[in-house]
């Protein structure tokens, strides 16, 4: 008695693993590139102090870069409002400050909205949820794929 089993389709199968597999880091970054974009309109909504609108005007998400096996995506504010940016972050009174400085002095021009942690706030909540939301981005890539 012997038993013979054959397989068909081996190489269009392992073709097919190899493309999912090269096409994993461009998901990854496609999908932290969608909720890097997220977290910074949010920023900019909700968070961010503005006087001129050069610090809001200065948010910006960089395209996906892939070195090895790392996906990085990275988000901020600068340009010329960095010393402005900076200083805003770390002010608890950014935003708040009902144009009187901390000694009773009157600003010219403040901002009447916002709050200092303007990036850092909108980040630490969209960790919930993160991996789940990235994780379907990916899975949608990798599915059409395989169709």
């Amino acid at each position: 008695m012997s038993i013979t089993i054959e397989v068909k389709g081996v190489e269009a199968m392992i073709a097919k693993l190899q493309r999912i597999g090269d096409n994993v880091p461009v998901a990854m970054g496609e999908a932290m590139y969608l909720e890097a974009e997220r977290i910074m309109a949010e920023s900019k909504e909700e968070y961010v102090p503005v006087v001129t609108g050069a610090l809001r005007a200065s948010g910006h998400v960089q395209p996906p870069v892939t070195v090895d096996k790392t996906v990085m995506v990275v988000l901020g504010y600068g340009g010329p409002a960095v010393a402005y940016a900076r200083e805003v972050h770390e002010n608890p009174r950014a935003g708040k400050t009902g144009g009187i400085s901390p000694s009773g002095q009157r600003y010219t021009r403040w901002s009447r909205v916002g709050q200092w942690k303007y990036l850092q706030r909108p980040l630490e909540l969209a960790v919930r949820g993160l991996s789940q939301r990235i994780g379907r981005t990916i899975n949608e890539r990798i599915a059409a794929l395989t169709r």
